[in-house]
């Protein structure tokens, strides 16, 4: 039986904008979703509570700690070849002025508006997330 995978995902915002990160296919599963943009986050670990686990994946694939706001009201499932994630948006803000430094998980990162987010290459789930946090913002 192949595990569910609990995911949190951080859709960070300033000056209404997103940050989203273009990634690297890092396994065979993941070849098809490689050169694509996203938003950062990964998967909880045992024993942590998801906001925890958010601010430990941020730190560790953009070197920045985070406030996070509130979660965003919908949830989604991923389901690829070999991997099957509950994915947990939250709304969130960079917290300090560490400056983004890249693991070695994605290309790039970029602020997009809303309008731009709709021209990108992009994964599943990320206009319907995007649209949610902008909605919030706006609030």
């Amino acid at each position: 039986m192949k595990p569910i995978i609990p995911v949190v995902i951080a859709v960070i915002h300033k000056d209404n904008k997103l940050l989203l990160t273009e990634r690297r296919g890092m396994d065979e599963d993941d070849k098809q979703f490689g050169r694509i943009w996203h938003f950062p986050g990964g998967a909880l670990e045992f024993g942590e509570d998801m906001r925890g686990a958010l601010k430990r994946e941020i730190k560790e694939e953009l070197n920045i700690d985070i406030q996070i706001d509130s979660q965003l009201p919908q949830v989604y499932s991923a389901v690829r070849q070999y991997w099957h994630g509950i994915l947990i948006p939250h709304l969130c803000r960079v917290d300090g002025s560490n400056e983004i430094q890249l693991n070695e998980e994605s290309y790039r990162y970029g602020w997009f508006t809303r309008e731009e987010i709709y021209q990108l290459n992009k994964l599943p789930f990320v206009q319907n997330m995007s649209d949610n946090a902008f909605t919030a913002i706006q609030r």
